[in-house]
């Protein structure tokens, strides 16, 4: 018996999967919850030409000049896309800040810096080998699409950014274009087999940035009518830029073997930042408790200095009345000498006083 063809659409449960799952639906939500940071204006800045990417960055309207098809640079850096797109929630690039949503509407109402938005979107586009139709939204192969989707279906963090492009579009009301890049993905995996490897992020993934719920529900079912054998009608394509149902397949199941690989890296990247701010904090709660405790010993110290002040104060007071006492009975004993030298001395002057015959009649009567 056949075995049956698993489809696209079906999912496994593991952990990575749940937060994929949480992820793009609180993102479609609106982040329900999430503050608002009024003194975090870096993207504000950024998006008005007045900031500099970092690291290794430049400043918006340079980037856009200078960067757009120096296809080597945009793939080996890794610092700019947090700042050309970005969204509210933390990205790889640290020194990058969360999207807030008071620079949302600061930008879109600045004409410059939201004309800035779109153009950031074309440049990526043109990176991966894809033009954009402003007025429709509709994307279509640039003149060097070969040489770009090949590029793309072995490059895969760059699936990691094409989900933060389709979420910043969204942030700045460009929804709209959300639905034409799925589509024209979908078209080149599963119709002529271009994009094959990225046909699972895109389902997965990209798909899940539409917040319109029957867009998502009809995108679907066009992935079950072309894995059921469906065929588009004839879109002008050379037989040549076309491959084989069976060649599709396999670049199907070669993306879904690269997306779990992909899922795996990115479920080990986030466990690592999970371990490195558990670490942080554990280590700010570590220094709050020295701090705590350096605070109550120098508490104890100034206590115990303040007891031996009180007992010095109560030792002079001590010895200063000693002082006193003894004074006083020095001077009660000096006065008490100068009475017995008094008593000693009258005598002998009364002696010496007498009468000479009293004396001499004294010897005689001896």
């Amino acid at each position: 018996m056949m075995k049956k063809k698993k489809s696209v659409l079906e999912d496994e449960t593991s952990y990575f999967s749940h937060y994929r799952h949480n992820d793009l639906e609180q993102y479609r939500l609106g982040y329900p919850g999430k503050k608002d940071y009024k003194r975090m204006t870096d993207n504000w800045k950024f998006y008005c030409n007045e900031l500099r990417s970092y690291p290794d960055g430049d400043f918006i309207d340079n980037i856009h000049k200078n960067w757009w098809g120096d296809y080597e640079r945009l793939e080996r850096h890794h610092g700019y896309v947090q700042w050309l797109f970005p969204i509210r929630e933390t990205g790889m690039n640290f020194h990058a800040q969360e999207l807030q949503m008071h620079e949302i509407e600061k930008i879109m109402d600045d004409e410059e810096a939201f004309s800035r938005v779109l153009k950031s979107y074309e440049m990526l586009l043109d990176f991966y080998g894809m033009k954009l139709d402003r007025k429709t939204g509709r994307i279509s192969r640039a003149q060097n699409w070969r040489e770009r989707f090949n590029h793309l279906n072995r490059s895969y963090h760059n699936y990691l950014r094409i989900t933060r492009i389709l979420k910043f579009l969204g942030e700045f009301g460009h929804e709209q274009y959300k639905r034409p890049f799925v589509e024209f993905v979908l078209e080149e995996a599963m119709e002529h087999g271009t994009l094959g490897n990225t046909l699972e992020s895109c389902v997965k993934y990209w798909l899940e940035t539409i917040k319109s719920d029957e867009d998502r529900k009809q995108l679907r079912e066009y992935i079950r009518k072309m894995e059921a054998g469906y065929n588009s009608p004839d879109d002008g394509t050379d037989d040549k830029d076309l491959v084989s149902n069976e060649e599709v397949e396999k670049m199907i199941e070669k993306s879904r073997q690269n997306q779990e690989d992909l899922d795996k890296a990115s479920n080990k990247e986030w466990e690592e930042k999970e371990e490195k701010i558990k670490k942080n904090s554990q280590k700010r709660e570590t220094k709050s408790e020295e701090t705590t405790a350096n605070e109550a010993t120098k508490k104890d110290i100034n206590m115990d200095i303040g007891n031996a002040d009180e007992v010095g104060n109560d030792d002079t007071e001590k010895a200063d009345m000693t002082d006193v006492l003894k004074a006083e009975k020095d001077e009660k004993k000096k006065e008490s000498g100068e009475n017995e030298t008094e008593m000693e001395i009258d005598p002998n002057c009364e002696m010496e006083t007498s009468d000479p015959q009293d004396s001499q009649r004294t010897q005689n009567d001896a």
